[in-house]
């Protein structure tokens, strides 16, 4: 049984808040212990509370000091290389999801045409059924695959005639 998903937001109930972090917290640090133990990379975690004086620090201070004297010893560009904070992250988010419906979209319309033309091969009159704007995208994905067909043609005729003129040299004597 799957989880339903959890709006992100600050939860209002106290207990319930300071029961979740603690859940996660443990969830967090052993995300980064397994990290750093099964990809051999040096990790570290901070972790900030409003009610405690001291922060939550993993594995150690010591070795928390140690990257992250490491992390500030890097050129400026190279640490801020594979950053992303919400708001850069959001719209590359947004446009990568955009493309992926843009595309489905696409695909959809697609197969739409297809099935259409199938069915009109097949016997069945689906033009008089057609809408307007179903004639002009099957119109149009007619012409594109003829353009496509004519295309595909002239470079079979082209490489066709390099290969003849390749046989139809005479070596010099």
């Amino acid at each position: 049984m799957g989880r339903r998903k959890v709006r992100l937001e600050l939860i209002t109930n106290d207990s319930v808040r300071k029961t979740t972090f603690r859940k996660r917290k443990g969830g967090l640090l052993k995300k980064a212990s397994e990290l750093k133990t099964l990809c051999g990379v040096d990790a570290c975690a901070l972790i900030y509370t409003a009610s405690d004086v001291e922060p939550h620090v993993w594995p150690s201070p010591d070795e928390a000091r140690q990257v992250l004297e490491r992390f500030q010893n890097l050129p400026s560009k190279k640490q801020g290389k594979h950053m992303l904070n919400h708001e850069d992250y959001r719209p590359k988010d947004v446009s990568m999801l955009e493309l992926k419906l843009e595309n489905g979209v696409k695909r959809n319309r697609d197969l739409e045409i297809e099935l259409l033309l199938m069915d009109h091969l097949s016997g069945k009159n689906v033009v008089e059924s057609m809408k307007d704007d179903e004639m002009r995208m099957l119109y149009e994905s007619v012409d594109d695959k003829i353009k496509s067909l004519t295309l595909q043609m002239d470079n079979l005729k082209a490489s066709a005639k390099v290969e003849e003129d390749a046989h139809s040299v005479v070596p010099a004597s």
